[in-house]
């Protein structure tokens, strides 16, 4: 069995003008998500295996909560292609995934990380997550490596926050 755990980044500031939106950090707010999001995860008793980050501001500040707080060990890869990528690009990039990795988190940003979710989830109605909205998808495919995962469905999804 293999488990996915998808994660959109937690609230963050607004833009300032002049400032790239890659740099926008965690409003005071966002940080409070990203704790709420790593307490699901322990409620959840799930280990992650590796993390695979956007390197924008606000997804680094979301993981690195994440990883304090579970004092998690796991293997982080920062992805720039995960910065604002498509369901399609999210898949590219989860195929990279340790074969060994029996669960990997995924922090990005929407559009892409709810059409992920609700590409592998095919659930009606749709999957949605707000900030910090936090999508458990396992799969049963035993022996399959992250490369098989699309074309797979999940066999069981839950959202925990």
């Amino acid at each position: 069995m293999r488990q996915l755990l998808l994660l959109r980044h937690a609230h963050a500031e607004n833009a300032v003008p002049g400032s790239a939106d890659f740099d926008r950090p965690l409003s005071p707010r966002g940080r409070a998500e990203a704790l709420e999001a790593a307490h699901c995860i322990r409620a959840a008793r799930l280990h992650c295996d590796e993390l695979l980050v956007s390197p924008a501001t606000r997804t680094r500040q979301t993981a690195a909560i994440l990883a304090d707080e579970l004092e998690c060990a796991a293997r982080t890869r920062y992805e720039r292609d995960l910065y604002l990528a498509d369901a399609s690009m999210l898949l590219q990039i989860i195929a990279g995934a340790d074969a060994s990795a029996v669960t990997v988190l995924v922090v990005a940003h929407n559009p892409g990380i709810s059409e992920l979710a609700q590409h592998l989830a095919a659930a009606d109605p749709p999957v949605e997550l707000r900030t910090s909205g936090l999508c458990l998808l396992r799969f049963d495919a035993d022996g399959s490596d992250w490369n098989a995962l699309e074309t797979y469905r999940a066999d069981w999804v839950r959202l925990l926050r």
